[in-house]
């Protein structure tokens, strides 16, 4: 399954999004400021695709690899989360750290909209990727 989302922007953010690493990594932070509702729809995505492992709660998220194109409005980059997993029946809270999505995005400069998606590959998930 994969999560989308669809953000709308203001032109002052548009005006601070550049093709640079500090800037590409201020723009997700300020869209997803903690608390905010946009962070809560991404955590809610998150807790979505980790869902097969058992009941997730993102406990942080980190933004990395933010890579982005002006021209073609297109873009990319990963999530570095800590994740608490309850399981009910058995009391129990498992805390897994450094777990990662990858997304993509494309911003719409005249809608003034970033629509988010994760990655096609998150329901192919399997141990191998941890040994």
């Amino acid at each position: 399954m994969i999560n989308s989302l669809q953000i709308k922007l203001h032109k002052g953010q548009l005006d601070e999004l550049k093709d640079e690493p500090a800037s590409l990594l201020n723009f997700l932070n300020t869209i997803f400021e903690p608390l905010s509702a946009n962070y809560e729809q991404l955590k809610y995505a998150l807790e979505r695709e980790f869902r097969p492992e058992g009941s997730p709660e993102v406990v942080s998220l980190n933004f990395d690899r933010i890579k982005f194109d002006q021209n073609t409005g297109q873009g990319s980059f990963r999530i570095v989360l800590d994740i608490d997993y309850a399981f009910g029946c058995e009391d129990l809270v498992t805390h897994k750290k450094n777990q990662t999505s990858e997304w993509t995005f494309i911003v719409d400069y005249k809608l003034l909209i970033i629509n988010l998606y994760s990655s096609p590959f998150t329901d192919s998930r399997t141990t191998f990727d941890e040994f």
